[in-house]
């Protein structure tokens, strides 16, 4: 299984296509992206043509898309970038018209890095595997193949069987490119990431319907349990980026939601308080988020003291019980959880 994991960002293209940032706005989104996990930056040859004279822009990490075409090609080469990814059909891959030839032979003359990405396609005829095989041994720069599955065709199973026997046929390096349609996205990631791909193209916050990027690198650092680095600031660095592009993070929002370690259930408040690994895969403090526990209808008697004792409120334990029983009733009554203001006025009339 690979370690040497490299997520192929399309949070900061979907930014500059929909046009949530400007070319002094793309600097500081592009770098807090690259904060989070070692990342190449997928972007179209206007977008990177636009952004390419913005402060902080440098081209070692950003990949340009272009058509097979030898106009594209020296475009791309002439604004700087050395790493292009050429977007070519099915039919261009069996056939092999001489634009296609042309373009290739001058990325390779001009030294720059090739991925061959067959747009909407994920699934291969042994002839189709054959005539990709040929492309790459024939030019020494394809450095890699994109497996598409943007339209969601794939699930987990499937996926690591197909790009485990994609790895046997193509020789160079393969990408992944799935899709959430289905809501596969994060499981198809990690299991191209286990069948031993080393690039997966990912989105903060599943933007643009890719997998999202905090949930694969997370998955893969403590389902698959490499050894991949995560940022204590996490949610706080993807709650900005997202507001780049117009989006807010959802308290719920695996990862990275305000709200998902916060507990309510007695069994769930006791468990962790005892144990928290039994409901927790990973530490809040890990992504930089706090527990929280919250008093509701469903809290029990463990839920009181430790809410008593991260307000630092010292009361007599034979007052917990009444407690409790006036902050469900006032929880029923309210049909949402009692504040913490609301519980500071249930101390006080109790202990009167």
């Amino acid at each position: 299984m690979k370690t040497d994991i490299v997520f192929i960002d399309q949070t900061l293209s979907y930014a500059l296509e929909n046009q949530y940032v400007d070319s002094s706005a793309c600097s500081h989104v592009k770098e807090k992206l690259a904060a989070l996990a070692p990342v190449l930056f997928d972007l179209t040859l206007a977008a990177y043509a636009v952004v390419m004279h913005a402060d902080g822009m440098g081209t070692e990490n950003i990949r340009v898309g272009v058509r097979p075409a030898a106009d594209e090609v020296d475009r791309a080469y002439l604004l700087g970038c050395r790493q292009i990814k050429m977007g070519l059909s099915y039919q261009e891959v069996k056939t092999l018209p001489a634009a296609v030839k042309e373009a290739l032979r001058l990325a390779e003359a001009r030294q720059m890095t090739v991925a061959l990405h067959i747009a909407g396609c994920c699934r291969y005829s042994a002839s189709g595997l054959y005539q990709i095989a040929r492309l790459v041994r024939i030019y020494n720069n394809i450095t890699s193949f994109v497996v598409d599955d943007r339209q969601g065709e794939l699930d987990p199973m499937v996926t690591y069987r197909t790009l485990r026997s994609l790895k046997r046929e193509i020789p160079c390096g393969v990408e992944y490119y799935g899709n959430n349609s289905k809501g596969l996205a994060a499981g198809n990631a990690l299991s191209a990431i286990r069948s031993g791909i080393g690039h997966i193209a990912v989105a903060c916050g599943g933007v643009g319907g890719y997998p999202a990027l905090e949930e694969v690198l997370m998955g893969a650092r403590y389902l698959l349990k490499l050894p991949l680095t995560v940022p204590e600031n996490m949610a706080a660095c993807c709650a900005e980026i997202l507001k780049y592009v117009g989006q807010r993070v959802h308290t719920t929002k695996p990862i990275i939601g305000a709200n998902i370690f916060a507990h309510e259930s007695g069994i769930h408040v006791d468990g962790v308080n005892k144990k928290s690994d039994l409901y927790e895969p990973f530490t809040p403090e890990t992504v930089g988020l706090p527990r929280k526990i919250i008093i509701g209808k469903h809290s029990g008697k463990a839920a009181i003291e430790m809410k008593l004792k991260e307000m630092s409120i010292v009361i007599q334990p034979a007052v917990v019980p009444l407690i409790l029983e006036k902050a469900r009733a006032l929880a029923i009554g309210q049909k949402a959880p009692v504040s913490d203001q609301q519980l500071q006025k249930l101390v006080c009339e109790a202990a009167s």
